[in-house]
Formats: C-alpha cells, structure tokens, sequence
C-alpha cells in the first residue's frame, strides 16, 4: 500500500454524505473511481468513457498522484493514469479530511489501519516517546512508530476479558509495561513479544505511574503502592481512603493522591510518608494537575481549589455555578476549566491577593478540553460531542468542526502538540500544525 500524496495548492471536492459501514463505529471504504468504472465497462462501449473522461478532465483541471513512502500508513494506490478515473474523495478517505484539517490550521501527516480483532473497535490510544500505542476492544496491542506511522507490530497482550489499566513504555529499558487488577505483562518493545508476568500485591484499580524503579498505583482497598517493578515485589503501602479510583500524580518528587469522598493526601515518593492532607467538600472524580509548586483539583462541591504543594495551604478556590467532572489543565500561567453551566473558563493560575480566584476570560459556547495551545489559539475536544474547536487567546471561537468518527483524540504535548485521532474502525492519523 502507498500513501496518497496531495499536490499543493489542490482544492478537495465536496465530499458526499458518510453512509453507514460494515466497520464497527466507522465509515465505509470508498469505491474508487477504478472500482466504479470497472463496474460500467463491462456494459458501456469505450467512446462515452472516453468522452467521460475528457470532461472530467475539463472539469477538475488536476489529477490526483500518489507518491510512494516507506511507511504502510497509506491510502489506495492511484499512480497509474487511469481513463476516466474521477478524483478521490480525500475528505472521506481520512479519518479527519483536508477540508476540516486546514480549517482546524492543521494538515495531514499520515493515516494508517491498525485493524481492530473482530471489529471490536479501540480501547486506549497511548502517544509515548517516538510510539502510538493502539489496543483495541479484544487487548491486541499495536505500536506504531510515530514520525511516519508504520505498523511496527500488532499482538494479544491479555485474555479478551481483562481490563488493561494502563500502558508505560520505558524506552531506556526497552520494555512496555501493561498493567491489570492483578498483575504486570512486561513485553519486549522492539518486538512485543512477552518476557515475563509480575504478579502485584493488591489489586490494582487505576493505572501506574513510574517514580524510579516504581510503578505507584491505587488498589482497591484505599492503598496506594509501590511495585517495584525491576523485582517484581511490593516495597511499601500508604492508606488514603477507602477507596481510590483516580491515577495518582508524581510532580517534583511529590505524589498527589485523591481518595473517596474528596479526601486528598500528599506523600513524600521516596519515603512513603505523609505531608499533608485536606478534605473537600465532596466527592472528586477528576484527576488532579499540578505545576510550579502548585496543585489544582475540581470537585464535585463546584470549587476550583489551588493549594501550595509543599506546605497545603489554600492559595484561592473559585466557586462555580455547577459540579465540576472535567479535570482542569495548565498550561504555563493559566489554568483552564470546563464548568457545565459556564463553559469553558480561563484563570490566571497564580493570582496575586485573589482568594477567590482570577476569571480572565469565559466562552460560554465552547465544551470539552484544551488538549493544545499555539501562539495564537488552543484546541478544545469535546469528546462527548465529538466536536473539536479551535478557541481564540481571548476565548472567542474560531472554527468548530464535527468529527462522529473520532473516538479517542490526544495531542503530543500541551504546548504546540501533533494531534493523533482514531476511531472504532481501525483508522489512525495524525496531524501537523500548518506551518
């Protein structure tokens, strides 16, 4: 297979309706204009193709070539000049088309098929160093390397039944590290072939996060633990609560820990021991986020709470008019939160003499998550609506763009990331921003 390549400066043509597909929660493949016209040759006579093809000639103005490329993240080859070929429809050959992807000031850098086992659609997308981690519904594992997409490998990592909390990859040990309940499957990286199975100390129910030669998670019981990972034992255990469901965060050598019932706890990593802890109001289902000495935790009480990492203390809590489900996102000095009944809001992070918090703008039309910020936009993903808008600095709405195929979205980085989307039906891709 090849990629398609798009000349520059070439216009997509309107693409038709998507119709309902054989693929679980995708599109149908296209007929290509060789499909259709191999269909009609068989009953027409060669002078109406012939004139057929002039006219589509007249009309575009332009052909349609593909360039071959290494990777086998590609699209139908269409290299030879074909009679009569119409040009093919770019906009519903990708998972996010030419047309929405310079609206959105981004363009294509590849689209690959990671082919879902038995159409069971696709669980977790991963972007981890120079890979794309694809598991789909029944824990076969892809990695794509993620400069040009190419299918580096595909295996089952787990029986269909299990639930995989989480997925690390460790390139300077050359392992990928995926984590269940009950135990660790260590594979290979280069390969994906398994080297070997740790069994934890209690029963996982968040993903891991690493801290040295640890994997730190929350089990069911309210604990959190340190696996040490390179030996295979549990090293220590921290009661917070009763239960914990949200991923614990390492900042600076600091692990912020959210229980039930809005209990937070801050421990020392290396020590295991307790620095501090407060109890919110209620419930809180969002993880938290951190930075610049600072953490920030939204809460089912309808607070943005900020507090000073090291000592505790209450720098300001912003009261907001509904619960608080999204988790909030910094990036540099501004705080960003989705607030139901307000919209998308924008704090300044550290406000000087401001216990109630500093609202620098509000865009009450825009839902979702800032995923990425440019120098003069960000990009929101409303995953609910599959719905991903371009935002102003100041909050205005720039471009919204309808994406129903779209089922996970991630971008590289906060700040001036690659976004890489994919939907049910195995497709893959990843955009660049424009230049």
């Amino acid at each position: 297979m090849k990629r398609i390549h798009i000349p520059k400066g070439y216009q997509t043509p309107v693409a038709p309706q998507p119709q309902e597909l054989p693929h679980a929660g995708g599109p149908p493949a296209p007929r290509t204009a060789r499909q259709e016209l191999n269909g009609r040759s068989r009953h027409a006579s060669p002078l109406p193709a012939a004139a057929a093809a002039l006219a589509v000639a007249a009309i575009s103005g332009c052909a349609v070539t593909a360039q071959p490329r290494t990777s086998d993240a590609v699209a139908p080859d269409v290299t030879e000049p074909i009679l009569a070929e119409q040009p093919i429809d770019l906009d519903a050959e990708y998972l996010i088309g030419p047309t929405n992807s310079r609206d959105l000031r981004y363009r294509i850098d590849w689209q690959t098929r990671t082919s879902p086992q038995a159409n069971s659609g696709i669980k977790q997308v991963s972007i981890q160093h120079d890979s794309v981690l694809v598991l789909d519904g029944q824990n076969f594992l892809t990695r794509l390397r993620r400069e040009d997409g190419t299918r580096l490998w595909r295996i089952p990592v787990a029986e269909q039944r299990s639930e995989i909390h989480g997925i690390t990859f460790l390139p300077y040990l050359d392992r990928i590290f995926l984590s269940t309940g009950s135990d660790i499957f260590i594979l290979d990286a280069d390969t994906g072939s398994l080297i070997r199975k740790q069994r934890l100390g209690q029963i996982a129910s968040t993903a891991p996060v690493v801290f040295g030669r640890f994997f730190l998670y929350g089990a069911r019981n309210g604990q959190l633990v340190w696996h040490s990972f390179d030996v295979g034992f549990q090293w220590r255990a921290f009661q917070i609560s009763s239960s914990i469901r949200i991923p614990p965060l390492i900042v600076d050598g600091y692990v912020v820990t959210v229980g039930t019932a809005g209990r937070i706890m801050i421990l020392d990593a290396s020590s295991a021991t307790s620095l501090w802890e407060r109890q919110l109001l209620n419930e809180v289902i969002a993880a938290p986020v951190a930075g610049e000495n600072m953490v920030y935790i939204a809460g089912l009480d309808q607070y943005v709470w900020a507090f000073d990492l090291q000592t505790g203390r209450s720098a300001w809590r912003h009261l907001s008019e509904s619960p608080l489900e999204d988790s909030p996102v910094l990036i540099g000095d501004r705080l960003y939160q989705q607030i139901p009944a307000q919209g998308l809001v924008c704090f300044e992070a550290r406000p000087v003499d401001a216990p109630g918090g500093k609202v620098i703008w509000q865009a009450p039309d825009v839902r979702g998550n800032v995923v990425s910020r440019y120098p003069d936009h960000m990009v929101v993903w409303d995953g609910r609506q599959r719905l991903l808008t371009t935002v102003g600095t100041a909050g205005a709405v720039i471009k919204s763009v309808s994406l129903p195929w779209v089922k996970h979205l991630q971008a590289s980085g906060l700040q001036d990331g690659n976004l890489v989307a994919a939907a049910d039906d195995g497709r893959v891709i990843r955009l660049v921003p424009r230049d």
